[in-house]
């Protein structure tokens, strides 16, 4: 039995801010293990042990155990871990449990998608504001939200005490607009834009680009077709575009 489930009573709420500064691979898979957890709970799992989840999740149990040790102790000797209050439990170490506010920037066809994304709610987050520099958008509603011009972002931004950001404008000036964010008190930022920024000390920036994870799917895709019709030839037969 790990040393997480060892104690004798649900240990679930024994849970503190690491001491030291954990990895971003061990955030992310916070974040996979609360998605798994939270799918278990929608189908009355109540409680599950760490081999059972690691597997689920497709990691080691003792890399799961490791994970949670960095924030406390978790789980019953008996039970296991209790599936709803340890996904409310990750919610609170990722600060989560509670909805934030997001800006959006850029209400184009990626924008305009983001905002009619349910997802974001279901895991604590609320696009409350967007943002545009054309006209035509400016003033108007678009799932819900008002647009408002880049030109009063200061402003708007402290109005709806807004603290994230989702990037999906244009990429021109986009690194003005990043410091300008940040300088508002955003303190992290998502960027979709297939441009390269930096952000100033205190805000953190992840970037997303997915014509990039495209490219990489396809790379794994072709890699496999290619050593799969490779294996099929018989010996000595030289592969597509190669003589003999």
């Amino acid at each position: 039995m790990s040393t997480s489930e060892q104690t004798g009573t649900d240990a679930t709420t024994q849970q503190k801010r690491p001491a030291k500064r954990v990895s971003l691979q061990t955030v992310e898979r916070l974040s996979v293990y609360r998605k798994v957890l939270e799918e278990l709970d929608r189908d009355g799992v109540e409680n599950i042990h760490s081999h059972d989840l690691a597997g689920l999740v497709g990691v080691t149990p003792a890399q799961l155990r490791r994970d949670l040790a960095s924030f406390g102790t978790f789980g019953n000797i008996s039970r296991g871990y209790n599936v709803y209050q340890m996904s409310r439990t990750i919610s609170r170490i990722m600060g989560t449990d509670e909805t934030q506010s997001v800006a959006l920037f850029g209400v184009g066809d990626l924008g305009r998608a983001l905002l009619s994304y349910r997802g974001f709610e279901e895991r604590g987050f609320h696009i409350a504001v967007a943002f545009d520099v054309d006209g035509e958008k400016v003033g108007r509603v678009f799932a819900g939200r008002r647009c408002y011009h880049v030109d009063h972002l200061e402003t708007v931004l402290r109005e709806f005490d807004v603290r994230m950001a989702i990037l999906a404008s244009r990429p021109e000036g986009l690194q003005a607009l990043v410091d300008r964010v940040c300088g508002s008190g955003v303190q992290a930022i998502l960027n979709f834009v297939p441009k390269r920024v930096s952000a100033p000390g205190g805000c953190h920036l992840e970037e997303t680009d997915i014509a990039s994870k495209l490219e990489m799917l396809s790379f794994l895709a072709h890699t496999d077709a290619t050593a799969a019709h490779t294996a099929s030839l018989e010996p000595g037969e030289p592969a597509e575009g190669m003589t003999a």
